[in-house]
């Protein structure tokens, strides 16, 4: 396993974490909608690129292009985007492990790179509870204790927004940690002097 840590890493993690949590705001908020609405969508997209696929794949018609395959991708896109659409129901089920699974992995990213950090200095043990707590809400879901599946999706919109603010909270301090470590080791090696703030990797 390999784990970077950067000054870059920690911008691109800020934006996932605010995105986690605007996106668990939207499903706390309006749950049903997005449990009506979400599997079509999916189906249309995936419709939409089919018969752009298949389109561009009837103009692309000289012998060197490989219109078999395009066209194949495009109608199998097609047909599963049809299938999403009209079996939304049938898809909704599984869309429901697939955000136990999101957690779970949610979970164990977070152990991964706390575990990484402990090289820059001391790690809390509430910032190790806090994935953890991510990892047993994604296998709640797995055993589905909901009488309703907007109840799925207001629970994985909670847990979203839980795990975009605790996020924010580790990536926070492992990037102080960074720092720290960056410039005692520049220190080391300048006898003292004053050190620059620059782009510094750390990999596993």
């Amino acid at each position: 396993m390999q784990v970077i840590f950067s000054s870059g890493t920690y911008k691109r993690t800020m934006v996932r974490s605010i995105v986690a949590i605007v996106t668990g705001i939207v499903l706390v908020l309006w749950p049903t909608e997005v449990l009506n609405y979400t599997v079509k969508i999916i189906g249309a997209v995936f419709c939409l690129a089919g018969i752009v696929s298949f389109l561009v794949s009837l103009r692309d018609q000289d012998g060197n292009s490989p219109r078999g395959l395009i066209s194949f991708n495009g109608i199998g896109s097609i047909i599963l985007g049809i299938l999403l659409w009209v079996m939304a129901d049938t898809f909704t089920n599984i869309l429901m492990y697939l955000l136990g699974f999101i957690l779970v992995v949610a979970g164990i990213g977070q152990l991964v790179v706390l575990t990484s950090a402990r090289r820059f200095g001391q790690i809390s043990g509430m910032s190790y509870l806090f994935p953890i707590i991510v990892l047993l809400a994604g296998i709640v879901i797995f055993a589905n204790p909901f009488s309703a599946k907007e109840g799925i999706i207001t629970f994985f919109g909670a847990i979203s927004i839980f795990y975009g603010i605790t996020d924010l909270i580790n990536q926070r301090r492992i990037n102080q940690l960074r720092k720290e470590a960056h410039e005692a080791e520049q220190q080391q090696k300048l006898g003292g002097g004053e050190i620059e703030d620059t782009e510094y990797e750390e990999v596993e």
